[in-house]
């Protein structure tokens, strides 16, 4: 807690903001990831793996900007080859950690942008939960010569900090309604993905389960109810142990990696859902 609370004060001394618990939250995975490095390096290595192998993908000709969504930590992101294979990078997240920051001057190339990945949170003023379902947000975050994007691993999360908003204004939520909205947010964001005029590399955890001796005690579905319906690998993500989140359960997570999210599943019929 004491290394926490210092990397949380060192953030916050070089001006890094905390609206809506972002940069608490970016804190809280950098110190699970200090604790729980060796298991959590196989994930971490295939998405960077997925995401450089579409960025090389991209004709040299066509390098000019990549934007990557969620690049606060850097820990799914190639960062350096990024910046070596495109004259810029931009890095957009509500927060960014003392590393982030550090290492994004040592690059030269590489710029940050603080920016609300859903729209909802930067609303002036807040919009209404019927108004958050509808917003779409544009990612290509002004960059008209953006060549490449990286989604890193923040599709489940987007949803969690508007509705925490909003549910503050609301003194007796509806959950289903909350639940609809989430969705909306979900597949506002591949939407806005597929949109780009430019491949989008994709990675996502889907869906998150509870085990005990092996065995399958609950399961939750990360993007509430939403089928990305986009072909790709999938992988095992080993979150937790017994007593890092949860005192009876190991938690791992299943995530989904897409090279580009503008190609539909071929037995996808418009948004469905699981």
């Amino acid at each position: 807690m004491l290394f926490e609370a210092l990397h949380y004060a060192r953030a916050r001394l070089g001006g890094e903001p905390n609206p809506h618990g972002h940069l608490t939250e970016l804190v809280g995975i950098w110190a699970r990831h200090r604790r729980q490095r060796q298991a959590w390096a196989g994930h971490l290595a295939r998405a960077r793996a997925l995401c450089l192998a579409a960025a090389e993908a991209t004709p040299p000709q066509a390098r000019r900007t990549a934007l990557v969504y969620g690049g606060g930590i850097l820990n799914d992101v190639p960062l350096g080859q990024l910046s070596t294979l495109f004259r810029r990078v931009v890095l957009a997240d509500m927060a960014f950690l003392p590393h982030t920051v550090r290492t994004a001057k040592a690059l030269g190339n590489v710029t940050l942008a603080h920016v609300d990945l859903t729209g909802v949170l930067s609303a002036p003023p807040l919009a209404e939960l019927s108004e958050a379902c509808a917003l779409a947000p544009d990612l290509t975050l002004g960059q008209a010569d953006a060549d490449f994007a990286y989604s890193a691993n923040v599709l489940s999360q987007l949803p969690l900090a508007p509705l925490q908003a909003l549910g503050r204004r609301s003194p007796a939520p509806d959950l289903e309604q909350f639940s609809a909205c989430a969705a909306s947010l979900v597949r506002a964001h591949l939407a806005a993905l597929a949109a780009l005029p430019c491949p989008a590399c994709l990675v996502a955890d889907i869906l998150e389960r509870g085990l005990a001796g092996g065995e399958v005690r609950y399961e939750d579905d990360l993007l509430f109810g939403v089928d990305p319906a986009l072909p790709g690998e999938t992988w095992i993500w080993r979150l937790a142990p017994r007593g890092e989140a949860h005192p009876e359960f190991d938690i791992e997570r299943q995530v989904l990696g897409v090279g580009d999210a503008h190609a539909s599943r071929p037995d996808a019929e418009g948004d469905s859902h699981v």
